[in-house]
């Protein structure tokens, strides 16, 4: 008897390591394939990708938890007061675009992370009214953020180094002509700057992601970039 039960103890033991270690997988599935910071990029692939996922033995829907609770958990991990506006913003895309090459010839690490939407201005400012609320794109804050940040945290590196310290000057900058619109936000994606550097090279490169402006004030979603 005694060995029964241990064998069916072994068993459930193997299957809870199972099904834990597949959704883990699952998850990282997910982030490996969602390839985006402006919270559309490629929409008909994330739909896909959701619907594959799905099949997958051991997943796990992170959408099971109202988004209410979900913002809740979220806000709770990241601490902080609540945001009501953007803070350290600029106020148009030009200055916020101005300010970026200055920070990056000055290698100004403060003013170019105030640049950036914070982990509070985007849970409480910016997820609320995102497609990640809804489906087909429902996703958690907390990995909606953390693909972000990610691809934010490498480009910012890569920046600086391939860029820092030189003598920068802003030639001319262009995004989409239409943002797209998500309630009180407006998101700029595809943007590219041009720069002279020592009054003789120039270059035209993708250095961040999108754009967001509410009420009337500028900030960097992320410093994903080509480099």
């Amino acid at each position: 008897m005694k060995l029964y039960v241990s064998l069916a103890a072994i068993a459930l033991s193997c299957a809870v390591a199972a099904c834990d270690s597949a959704a883990g997988a699952s998850r990282s599935a997910v982030v490996a394939k969602v390839n985006t910071d402006s919270l559309r990029a490629d929409s008909i692939a994330r739909a896909r990708q959701d619907s594959i996922n799905r099949t997958l033995p051991g997943y796990v829907i992170d959408s099971v938890l109202p988004v209410a609770e979900e913002l809740h958990r979220f806000r709770v991990s990241i601490g902080g007061d609540s945001a009501i506006a953007f803070s350290h913003a600029s106020p148009s895309r030009d200055e916020l675009v101005k300010r970026l090459v200055r920070g990056v010839a000055r290698r100004d690490s403060v003013d170019l992370r105030n640049t950036l939407v914070s982990p509070r201005e985007f849970a409480d400012l910016i997820y609320p009214s995102s497609p990640y609320t809804r489906p087909p794109y429902r996703q958690a804050p907390g990995l909606v953020w953390m693909m972000i940040t990610n691809h934010s945290g490498s480009g910012y590196t890569r920046l600086l180094r391939r860029r820092g310290d030189a003598r920068l000057e802003l030639a001319s900058y262009r995004c989409n002509e239409t943002p797209e619109v998500q309630g009180p936000n407006k998101l700029w994606s595809n943007c590219v700057v041009k720069v002279v550097a020592d009054k003789k090279d120039t270059t035209t490169q993708k250095w961040f992601g999108s754009i967001v402006e509410r009420d009337g004030k500028f900030k960097l979603l992320s410093y994903r970039n080509q480099f």
